[in-house]
């Protein structure tokens, strides 16, 4: 989903010249009941309790994991002591992006001497963003193994750089039959976010802004959250 606006409408605060135009570029998956989730994770309920015609007004009921479809991890996630979404500071959510392209690379983990020619790209504080294409297996069973997510070395190399954090077009920052989570273990660690099930990051230039904008939940290990980019054309 994408959608065009002109900057002038964002103020002058932001310091863009007036008529220059924006995309937006929505980086979520839809929830619904029928969404996939990983195994051992309930499926979400999404239950009308009120309709206009019945009662007057909508309301609805929604139950669901807070770590299914597109979704932030905290430290808290893994890190006993950990930063929870509620303490992590609103500029690590509102940020640039840098876009890694994986997509001619087999899926599976990517290895430091892999990433160098992409190095000079990032920036502290960026959120590095692993494309892959594999949102396009949502909902089928080659979406659980489609996707590239940096190995150990490549990841450490990534936050001594300075970024904020990783996210992915893919269920995880381990592969799914991952018992130990070491990789979730190299992010959370070192106090970075971890986005995971992201759509449309084929969409996306080489760097660009990016909104992650979970719901505010006291001490939250992670949520669901809407991120979407924010690319100049």
């Amino acid at each position: 989903m994408r959608a065009t606006i002109e900057t002038e409408a964002l103020g002058a605060r932001a310091g863009i010249s007036r008529g220059v135009y924006m995309r937006i570029v929505d980086c979520s998956h839809f929830y619904d009941d029928a969404m996939p989730v990983m195994d051992g994770i309930a499926k979400p309920s999404f239950v009308d309790l009120a309709t206009v015609e019945t009662d007057g007004y909508a309301m609805s009921r929604y139950s669901l994991t807070n770590h299914c479809g597109t979704h932030v991890d905290a430290p808290a996630h893994q890190v006993a002591g950990g930063d929870t979404l509620d303490e992590i500071s609103l500029d690590r959510f509102v940020t640039d992006a840098v876009v890694l392209d994986m997509r001619a690379h087999e899926p599976g983990p990517v290895r430091a001497c892999e990433i160098e020619g992409q190095l000079s790209l990032v920036r502290r504080n960026d959120i590095a963003l692993f494309s892959s294409g594999n949102d396009a297996n949502w909902g089928s069973d080659a979406y659980w193994h489609g996707w590239c997510y940096p190995d150990a070395e490549a990841s450490q190399t990534l936050i001594d750089r300075g970024v904020s954090g990783v996210g992915f077009d893919g269920p995880s920052a381990d592969p799914v039959e991952s018992t130990t989570y070491e990789l979730h273990l190299v992010w959370l660690s070192a106090g970075r976010i971890i986005l995971e099930n992201l759509a449309a990051l084929d969409e996306l230039p080489e760097r660009c802004r990016i909104v992650v904008a979970p719901l505010k939940v006291r001490h939250a290990n992670g949520g669901p959250a809407r991120v979407f980019a924010l690319v100049d054309d």
